[in-house]
């Protein structure tokens, strides 16, 4: 099952769930976005001035549609933190085959993260210019759309985004905005931020139970480099290969997931001996011991400083 998610502040947990068997969420014009240069990658400026004119007489202005967007992956930091108010919101996974299945006309496809524009947008104006048929002005139009809407440039790429559109058909007009109601049985799972509060996790995994979808909440570990996941049971989960899933192993004091099979994860796995060993040779504690380590730190240069300097 391939699933993508959307990141939620928690303010909104009553707004997204306020329809029974339903999720809804707010679409957008690309005016609306938060990148300024949205629609870019869809003209290539280095072609001929020849063909940037075939190009603006046959596509004119690229028009503005409904989209939203998902991320590939539901443990994106920089997700978590810009969406997902710094861990105290929330994510849904949705199952791609059941959305495409409800909302038939729903065009989903994979951001392509780019430096420049698709080489293919040239060979399409040239058709355009020199052959002089309907059929190759309306690829050219066609090519542009896909790649105004389905690229983005580089710095972006941390999203992992996916994006929805030609969903005009299937919004609903609320206090302005234009909502998407997605019933339950495309949502397969909810995750409560990490640092999201007990009234936010609670609420969650009650809509999560009403929706018949998995629950998760997430957590930031010592040494796991990324966010993970523990289900109802305790149980560590972490995102590989487009799926949710048990790790590899997880430590067998603290139950963090492992990144190799092994007992314990590298805090762990430091004993008394280890601490023992570690405090009689820290100078600190000698300077402590004779009453100079206050001095010491008081007169010590603050400021970077390169290493071993």
């Amino acid at each position: 099952m391939k699933l993508i998610f959307k990141y939620f502040s928690e303010s909104v947990v009553e707004r997204v769930f306020v329809r029974d068997g339903h999720v809804g969420f707010k679409c957008s014009l690309p005016k609306d976005y938060n990148d300024p240069f949205e629609l870019f990658l869809g003209v290539d400026l280095e072609q001929g001035s020849d063909l940037l004119a075939t190009y603006s007489e046959v596509v004119q202005e690229i028009p503005s549609l409904l989209t939203t967007c998902f991320s590939k992956s539901p443990v994106v930091t920089p997700m978590w933190a810009h969406y997902g108010n710094n861990h105290k919101g929330f994510v849904i996974g949705f199952d791609v085959a059941e959305l495409q299945e409800v909302f038939q006309d729903l065009l989903v496809r994979e951001i392509s993260y780019r430096d420049r524009p698709s080489e293919t947008l040239i060979s399409f104006a040239e058709m355009a210019a020199h052959r002089k048929k309907p059929r190759d002005a309306m690829a050219l139009r066609n090519a542009v759309l896909y790649q105004a809407y389905f690229s983005k440039y580089l710095e972006w790429s941390y999203e992992q985004e996916v994006r929805a559109v030609n969903i005009d058909e299937y919004v609903e007009n609320v206090s302005g905005n234009k909502i998407l109601y997605v019933p339950k049985q495309c949502v397969a799972a909810i995750v409560s931020g990490a640092k999201s509060s007990s009234q936010t996790r609670d609420a969650l995994q009650e809509v999560a139970q009403e929706l018949g979808a998995d629950f998760y909440i997430g957590r930031i570990g010592r040494s796991y480099p990324m966010p993970y996941l523990i289900t109802d049971a305790g149980s560590s989960r972490v995102f590989s290969d487009s799926e949710i899933s048990p790790p590899i192993a997880e430590c067998a004091e603290c139950t963090e997931p492992l990144r190799d099979k092994g007992g314990l994860c590298p805090w762990c796995s430091v004993d008394d001996a280890h601490r023992m060993a570690a405090a009689m040779n820290n100078p600190f504690r000698i300077l402590e011991h004779y009453g100079l380590l206050e001095e010491y730190i008081e007169n010590y240069p603050v400021g970077p400083r390169k290493p071993y300097q």
